[in-house]
């Protein structure tokens, strides 16, 4: 601090000095670029995300509903699960409802806002179905293929 933003107040029993506090462009900066590179969540997120039963898995229909039933079952409102995965309430609301498709991007961050990994339990079963279902398709193809020799 210079001795210019030093001013003396003079009372009537003693003289003070005043040293402002120094504000503006001049102030340091507290955060550093090492710990705020980590974050994912905006804020809330203590726990990390429980799997789902499997009865309960095996009855979800899509991701919507994947996503609805986590939202419902933390008893988190849409406005918590929205500031905490950085969206608004809209968008989530119409990734509840089947609207819009889910992003992969946001998987964690939802299957972490929630609480559950149902959504993410549930786009990797779905992902074996469909490649139990090409192989199937493949073992039928080549399995023609033979009969006609």
């Amino acid at each position: 601090m210079d001795r210019s933003s030093v001013v003396e107040i003079s009372s009537s029993s003693s003289r003070k000095k005043f040293c402002p506090k120094d504000v503006g462009n001049s102030r340091q900066l507290q955060s550093t670029p090492g710990n705020q590179s980590g974050l994912k969540l905006a804020f809330g997120v203590h726990r990390s995300p429980k799997d789902a039963p499997a009865k309960l898995l095996r009855q979800i229909d899509s991701e919507a509903q994947a996503l609805a039933i986590s939202i419902a079952a933390g008893h988190h409102k849409l406005d918590y699960i929205a500031a905490t995965v950085g969206k608004s309430r809209g968008y989530v609301s119409r990734l509840q409802n089947g609207e819009r498709p889910i992003p992969e991007k946001l998987v964690e961050p939802l299957c972490a806002a929630t609480g559950s990994n149902l959504l993410r339990q549930f786009i990797e079963l779905q992902a074996a179905l469909n490649e139990f279902e090409s192989q199937r398709d493949q073992v039928k193809r080549l399995a023609r293929l033979m009969e006609a020799v």
